[in-house]
């Protein structure tokens, strides 16, 4: 482990138990990452300096460490018995950050800024099939914002952990607002953080001009969002687009 991390781990005020599990984990990564290519051998141990940065500097107001256990547990796999003990360190770990660093349950949209975009992008590889064939890379929606005037996206935080992304088309001139992307990190699904977004989502669409209703596509099949949408109030149109079935929430 490099020096600067030991000593995070060592000055900070922790109890013994937690500075004995990071320490754990980063010996863990230690021998891990020698074993990996160049690229996640890299990443692995960046992002173990920002979780490590998280727990011990108060005033960190970003978290990503849920979202790199999930990175570190998929890359250990089938890497022998350092991968192992990688998965070990970081299941016994994150009861304990679950518990100090939380909470993480009221959800919020937030702008996605220089320090927040690269790892916004990056909450897409957490999703697996057949799930991730449903939406769009996060870094392909927000390139293409890029070039559509009307785009407008925002990260999905629970409390301070970037969580999902969604992008809506906001045209003021037209009744019907469209969102165009939406997902949410597969470490947090099933915490109500979908459902609490499209909240906000409605939230926002109900102050825009001529705003009502809202509308969604998606496609079918093992692992269609169809049936999330429909619990949050859309209907379907039964009209196919694209390939998609559209489905519309009435706001007025």
């Amino acid at each position: 482990m490099e020096q600067e991390l030991a000593n995070k781990i060592e000055t900070a005020d922790l109890p013994a138990e937690l500075k004995t599990a990071l320490t754990d984990l980063a010996q863990s990564v230690d021998d891990l990452a020698p074993l990996l290519p160049t690229g996640p051998g890299r990443r692995i141990r960046y992002f173990l300096s920002q979780l490590i940065a998280e727990v011990t500097d108060a005033t960190i107001d970003t978290h990503w460490w849920e979202s790199t256990c999930e990175f570190i547990v998929k890359t250990a796999q089938d890497r022998g018995a350092s991968g192992q003990a990688a998965i070990e360190a970081v299941r016994k770990l994150q009861p304990m950050l679950r518990q100090r660093m939380g909470p993480y349950d009221q959800v919020t949209l937030r702008e996605i800024t220089a320090n927040t975009v690269v790892r916004i992008c990056l909450l897409s590889d957490t999703l697996t099939e057949p799930k991730k064939y449903f939406v769009a890379p996060n870094a392909i929606s927000l390139a293409q914002a890029h070039f559509n005037e009307y785009a407008w996206f925002r990260a999905i935080y629970a409390g301070k952990a970037p969580v999902g992304f969604m992008m809506i088309v906001d045209d003021p001139d037209k009744p019907e607002y469209f969102l165009w992307r939406f997902m949410i990190a597969e470490p947090f699904h099933g915490r109500g953080y979908g459902r609490q977004a499209i909240q906000r989502l409605v939230e926002y669409v109900k102050t825009r001009p001529n705003a009502k209703e809202l509308l969604v596509s998606c496609g079918q099949g093992e692992g269609s969002p169809e049936g999330f949408y429909l619990k949050q109030g859309f209907i379907s149109t039964g009209k196919i687009d694209y390939g998609e079935l559209v489905l519309r929430m009435p706001l007025v």
